[in-house]
């Protein structure tokens, strides 16, 4: 077991909010791969997954989320919200591994219209 600390900064249009978590969790790695895994404060598995090049993050709610930071290919996602299941580009300016967790700076877009600036710190211990 660990301790997940994630940090989320977000900026949509003029308005910013900091989101502050810590779960209990698990870490492993398999095949070059790291990964943690814990249940989020809706009760939903939540599986981060990375490496030197890549993160990928599945939230497994209904319906599943799958979204993927690679600082070199724009990638899509599709997000259920009140308003119903909306569907993202995310371009990824900035992706670091660390020893202990991840940074990951990264925007969604619909179409040509930037639609939020996240800046994810994830750290476990």
């Amino acid at each position: 077991m660990v301790k997940i600390t994630i940090d989320n900064l977000i900026k949509i249009d003029r308005e910013t909010e900091v989101i502050h978590e810590a779960f209990t969790g698990d870490y492993h790695e398999k095949n070059g791969s790291q990964f943690l895994v814990y249940q989020n404060e809706l009760g939903e598995k939540v599986v981060m997954k990375y490496d030197a090049e890549m993160l990928t993050i599945t939230r497994f709610s209904q319906p599943i989320t799958i979204m993927k930071m690679h600082p070199e290919v724009v990638t899509k996602t599709a997000i259920a919200t009140p308003v119903g299941l909306q569907h993202f580009q995310i371009k990824t300016q900035h992706y670091q591994k660390s020893s202990h967790g991840f940074k990951a700076s990264y925007q969604f877009w619909q179409g040509e219209t930037k639609i939020a600036q996240y800046d994810l710190a994830v750290h476990f211990s």
